[in-house]
């Protein structure tokens, strides 16, 4: 049986169609909150709280894409959560015989591979650590680590014991999505188990970063960057690692982390969800996980320049980009011929307003794929073609 397990049996049509490209001229910073649970926070890296926004590309994949039509049909989300919701877990995270976090996860194969955030379950990478993965029939099950990747916020769990009814979740496409399409979130928060909530698309290609949990032993803090999906259905902290879902029951991704109206590590901080959600897409969670349960680490894909934000004028407009501020001899930027002081404003069809949205584009591309760059040099606007690595 494939990764995912079977769709469900009732099914509507598929949406297909490009993602949108990203639309934000100030990348989304999100931090980890909840301390014992495994949930995120995210603010803005304006100086005030009012939201940034920026207009879409002309060049843009976008919602003309796709015909209007006067349907009024809804999900039966009924229906949809009884199937999903068998394949969900809530995740225990122990040290030493004490809970020290609560989570959510998702069962990717027949094998006893469960889907997960890295935020949830690195407490227990230490010695004394330990996790129960607890089933929509109450059944308390002793899970392995596989293998966490702090990159990206992905990690696997191996259940000890595999149930014979055992009950994968169907894996879809994020690509298919189109933004107001709409998505269920299931999970665990703040340990209330089998919840579901439902909302929509809000936004495709949202670059989003997040402090994650690197080295437990050296308290180590990485920074992990992904080009994720929005969404106003609500995450709570422990809902990290649950499944965002289609109206087909399908996973589209993995939720990560949510927004609040302050800095998360302060006092003043906003708990609970204020309808600015964020998941790391299908695509990217199986690609990590794939390779975390074959070698039990993770490559990435990776370009190969240093780079700041900066802005340019591209065609008599003023407009965010990345500027390259160094070249790595031997790397894919160097082969394609990247030089300093290139302004990088476009990956594909997808525009970049800053380096956190390059990287977050660059992270969410397989590897060994041509992909064009779009940048400005010398004033005038050139494409270069670049074949990703990964290391």
């Amino acid at each position: 049986m494939p990764p995912g397990g079977p769709p469900p049996s009732a099914q509507r049509p598929r949406r297909r169609g490009p993602g949108w490209g990203a639309l934000i001229a100030a990348a989304v910073a999100a931090a980890i909150v909840g301390g014992a649970l495994g949930g995120g926070g995210a603010w803005l890296l304006s100086g005030d709280a009012s939201p940034v926004a920026s207009q879409p590309s002309q060049d843009s994949p976008g919602q003309s894409d796709r015909s209007i039509s006067q349907s009024t049909e809804t999900p039966d989300w009924a229906q949809i959560a009884d199937q999903t919701t068998p394949g969900v877990a809530a995740i225990q995270v122990g040290v030493d015989g004490e809970v020290s976090g609560l989570g959510s996860g998702f069962v990717y194969d027949d094998q006893g591979h469960v889907i997960t955030n890295n935020h949830v379950v690195a407490p227990a990478d230490t010695e004394g650590g330990e996790v129960q993965v607890v089933m929509t029939d109450g059944s308390m099950i002793p899970a392995a680590l596989v293998g966490r990747d702090a990159e990206t916020d992905v990690a696997v769990l191996k259940l000890e014991t595999v149930p014979e009814d055992l009950t994968p979740l169907p894996i879809g496409s994020s690509e298919d999505m189109f933004v107001g399409d709409p998505v269920m979130a299931l999970g665990n928060p703040l340990g209330l188990a089998d919840s579901v909530t439902t909302g929509i698309v809000s936004a495709l290609d949202r670059p989003v970063s997040t402090q994650n949990i690197g080295d437990v032993s050296e308290q180590e803090v990485e920074m992990t960057i992904t080009n994720a999906i929005q969404t106003d259905a609500a995450i709570n902290p422990g809902n990290s690692g649950g499944p965002l879902v289609n109206g087909n029951g399908e996973v589209i991704g993995v939720n990560s982390s949510a927004a609040t109206l302050s800095d998360p590590s302060s006092s003043e901080a906003q708990s609970g969800s204020i309808g600015i959600g964020f998941a790391i897409t299908v695509e990217q969670a199986t690609y990590i996980a794939d390779q975390l349960i074959q070698t039990g680490e993770a490559k990435h894909p990776f370009l190969g320049v240093t780079m700041v934000n900066s802005t340019v004028d591209a065609q008599g407009v003023s407009r965010g980009s990345a500027r390259v501020e160094s070249v790595n001899d031997g790397t894919p930027a160097a082969a394609a011929g990247f030089e300093e002081g290139d302004e990088i404003i476009a990956m594909g069809d997808k525009p970049v307003n800053n380096g956190v949205a390059l990287q977050a584009l660059v992270r969410s591309t397989a590897p060994g794929e041509p992909v064009d760059f779009t940048v400005i040099r010398d004033g005038q606007e050139q494409t270069l073609q670049a074949t990703l690595e990964a290391r």
